[in-house]
């Protein structure tokens, strides 16, 4: 027997699809009723006001695409650098090609980093800061004990916008290529890429 959503699951869900798709400040709260079959006084009722309900939307995608696609798990024992890295591109590949709930939280984030609210910086502090420090500790005893800040700070950077201009290049990639997805091999290709590349530079800055 299929379980009945309650008007708060169905405002969320409803909410998740209208801002992946539009953006926080082009959605409206109507939409958002409309497609739930809510009231509008439900979101005020269950969330306070349309920036809560946002703060909730991205908290709850962040939550599936995450524990979806780990950027941590499913590593071989002993696992080298290329393992690590491979591992934590082809999720959030995985994430930003995802034709399913997982898929909602890249296009929040596309939205928000076009056009960023004020939940841009919690979204950085919860969701995006822990990844950061994840990659930090992969990386770091790779450059050794004499790179500075701003090295480490670059090298993160350059290994996460790899991965981030697949996200970011969705409407050049559908123009060009005439394709929105990309098959799990496509995925597995181009994460070892950027596994190898990275190291390839984490090798030379090491020098």
């Amino acid at each position: 027997m299929e379980t009945q959503l309650t008007t708060k699951d169905r405002l969320l869900n409803a909410a998740c699809d209208v801002f992946a798709e539009k953006g926080y400040r082009n959605a409206t709260v109507a939409e958002i009723c409309d497609a739930a079959e809510a009231n509008i006084s439900a979101v005020n009722y269950h969330f306070g006001d349309k920036e809560k309900l946002y703060d909730a939307v991205w908290r709850h995608a962040f939550q599936i695409s995450s524990t979806t696609y780990p950027i941590n798990t499913d590593l071989p024992e002993n696992p080298t650098l290329e393992d690590i890295l491979f591992r934590y591109a082809s999720a959030i590949l995985n994430r930003i090609f995802s034709d399913d709930r997982a898929g909602l939280f890249p296009k929040l984030l596309s939205h928000e980093m076009a056009n960023p609210t004020l939940a841009l910086e919690k979204i950085a502090c919860d969701a995006l800061f822990p990844q950061a420090i994840y990659l930090r500790k992969t990386i770091t005893p790779v450059l050794g004990p004499d790179a500075d800040e701003m090295t480490v700070r670059r090298c993160m950077n350059s290994i996460t916008g790899q991965c981030a201009f697949f996200n970011f290049s969705r409407g050049l990639r559908e123009q060009v290529l005439g394709q929105k997805a990309m098959s799990g091999k496509e995925i597995a290709q181009h994460a070892r890429h950027i596994a190898r590349f990275s190291i390839g530079g984490l090798k030379e800055i090491q020098k």
